[in-house]
């Protein structure tokens, strides 16, 4: 096969170890296929967690999330994907008990080498030896979907890496997805329900598991990113073999770098060494934290699409402060309509207009409280000027002044009015709490409203730059002097059309806020018709047992007194009638579900 020559990392940029490598073995086991002990250690394991939350004596979010952590951890699978998710939901959930979700990495035993080999060879085709001269049978790592294997390209002689999907991961994940549903319907009918917002979340998890078994869009988006990211200053993204991309294998380049999360270990650790090979290499890591962040805002706000799991362990270190990004099976996608609410978000944020900052979240609310949202804006903006407050000390570390502690301000008041997020705003959150992990180590001092208006400088700069390209009409204004004129008038009916539309943002807000009143009202109506129809329903089994099945013999207690009477005082009625009026009770409860959704999506 003809391809052209790719071009691959600068060798000169392949840093020296940090530390001596270790072998690493993963655990090796063989498929197994048994749906029905999957779906009873399911159970099994849910069932307990739920005894153990039940507990009285736990008091900590961070005890229960380390509770959730560990059954997820074990079931694996879509279940990791699932605390992945919840760990995005802190406008529900304290701070603590997020962030003991979000340590959750999917890990998982290894599938044999000969079970790999043949995969390897049924995807692509033609023995492996045709297409390697290298392949190392053990993986360097495993997860629920797939595992890594490092081999050389016999074409080129490029050393890369080899994902392979395990051959059981769609049954799998697909199985327990409908189980996890399952699971979801009694749910449903908790009064929170709604504040969870269960469907959505399957939604989520759904969509997650079909980008994720399929190597093709990963591919895809190293594709993309490689484009995109090439202008981002410091940033790598590994070259995709597409050739050898299939829906269950993909080969990219390997990176032979410095992984972060082995940075920060060993700067815990042995920070003498971590200096003596930043000098070596030509690394300042307050550079690399700064060109991550910077490089998070333009893939946000300016490719419209980002990097959903920026974790230290998905960033690799090079020379001369050059970042590498990997694992491109989280990306997260903007459209037009949110990104501009969120971009108008964080540019309030970096000039501290919180009361434009307040209207640009709640617009991208899945749903208002129905109580006053003067109220609610009056306590986010307290929220909003507490965290404040807490950016312009500098000595206070990064943990107190993060985007993410932001987020434990506003939680307490979120939660109090039964607010819950839109899903696109919680991934946005969730891709810079993910890398608060790296930054709070590297720019512990870091002034996030100030990194803000650093971005907002250099995407003013680029505009500009990318608009040199002036038509003539343009040439013709400015030898005339009508440029600035026009210019200052443009300005103006900017900043009119900014101030109209945040009156609009405001009117809209509250006539949302009005329509979640009437559903809150309209749905209460409909629960309660629910209720009166299970209860109509259990009362006409009880007249049919009570009329039909004797009593006689039967406690001595019951006979003469009241409820016996009761029970023998019931309207007699035929077996078909009893079954009629049972079937039309549960059509009107099924139909009164229906409306009751029907008037829950409308009102969104």
């Amino acid at each position: 096969m003809s391809v052209s020559r790719p071009k691959l990392l600068d060798p000169e940029l392949v840093p020296t170890p940090l530390r001596e490598r270790l072998p690493h073995p993963v655990e090796i086991a063989e498929l197994t296929a048994d749906a029905e002990r999957r779906r009873r250690v399911v159970v099994k394991a849910l069932m307990s967690m739920w005894a153990r939350l039940s507990n009285p004596v736990l008091t900590s979010p961070a005890e229960r999330g380390a509770i959730v952590r560990g059954t997820l951890d074990e079931l694996g699978g879509v279940f990791v994907k699932l605390g992945q998710l919840l760990a995005l939901r802190n406008d529900l959930f304290p701070t603590e008990f997020c962030l003991a979700l979000a340590g959750l990495h999917d890990r998982a035993t290894a599938f044999p080498p000969s079970v790999a080999r043949r995969c390897v060879e049924e995807a692509l085709g033609r023995p492996i030896e045709d297409i390697f001269s290298e392949f190392e049978a053990v993986p360097v790592a495993a997860a629920s979907i797939g595992q890594c294997h490092i081999a050389r390209l016999r074409q080129g002689g490029h050393r890369v890496a080899v994902k392979i999907q395990r051959p059981d991961a769609p049954a799998m994940f697909w199985r327990d997805i409908a189980l996890f549903g399952s699971l979801l319907k009694p749910l449903a009918l908790l009064p929170s329900s709604e504040l969870f917002n269960w469907e959505d979340a399957l939604w989520e998890l759904k969509d997650i598991v079909t980008e994720e078994l399929d190597y093709r869009y990963e591919a895809a988006a190293l594709t993309t990113f490689r484009k995109k990211l090439r202008k981002h200053r410091n940033i790598y993204v590994p070259q995709v073999f597409s050739q050898w991309c299939t829906p269950n294998v993909i080969v990219m380049e390997y990176i032979p770098g410095v992984f972060m999360s082995e940075l920060l270990h060993t700067k815990e650790t042995d920070p003498d060494k971590v200096l003596r090979w930043q000098h070596e290499n030509h690394v300042e890591l307050e550079e690399v934290g700064r060109t991550l962040l910077q490089s998070l805002y333009r893939q946000m706000f300016e490719e419209h699409l980002f990097h959903g799991d920026l974790h230290p362990g998905n960033i690799i270190l090079l020379r001369d402060n050059q970042v590498c990004l990997i694992d491109f099976g989280s990306i997260g996608r903007l459209d037009i309509d949110f990104l501009d609410s969120f971009h108008g978000y964080m540019k309030a944020l970096a000039e501290r207009d919180f009361e434009n900052a307040i209207l640009n979240m709640l617009s991208t609310s899945s749903n208002l409280p129905n109580v006053g949202i003067d109220s609610l804006q009056a306590e986010l903006l307290n929220a909003f000027r507490t965290w404040h407050r807490k950016t312009l000390v500098a000595d206070l570390p990064h943990r107190e002044k993060s985007v993410q502690a932001l987020g434990d301000y506003m939680q307490p008041v979120l939660q109090r009015y039964r607010m819950s997020m839109n899903w696109s705003f919680l991934r946005m959150n969730r891709a810079f709490g993910t890398l608060d992990i790296t930054i709070q180590k590297l720019l512990p001092m870091l002034d996030h409203p100030s990194e803000m208006k650093r971005y907002q400088k250099g995407a003013r700069k680029r505009a500009r730059k990318r608009a040199w390209n002036v038509r003539p009409s343009t040439l013709a204004l400015i030898r005339h002097g009508a440029f600035l004129r026009q210019s200052e008038e443009a300005s103006l009916a900017f900043a009119q059309a900014t101030n109209r539309r945040r009156m609009q943002q405001l009117e809209t807000l509250r006539y949302k806020a009005s329509l979640t009143k009437m559903e809150f009202l309209l749905l209460s109506v409909m629960r309660l018709v629910q209720a009166g129809a299970v209860a109509l329903g259990l009362m006409l089994v009880g007249m049919w047992l009570g009329r039909h099945l004797p009593l006689e013999p039967g406690p001595e207690w019951l006979h003469g007194n009241h409820l016996d009477d009761s029970i023998r005082a019931l309207p007699r009625f035929a077996w078909w009638e009893g079954l009629l009026a049972l079937a039309l009770t549960t059509q009107a409860f099924r139909s009164t579900g229906r409306v009751a959704a029907r008037i829950h999506e409308t009102a969104r």
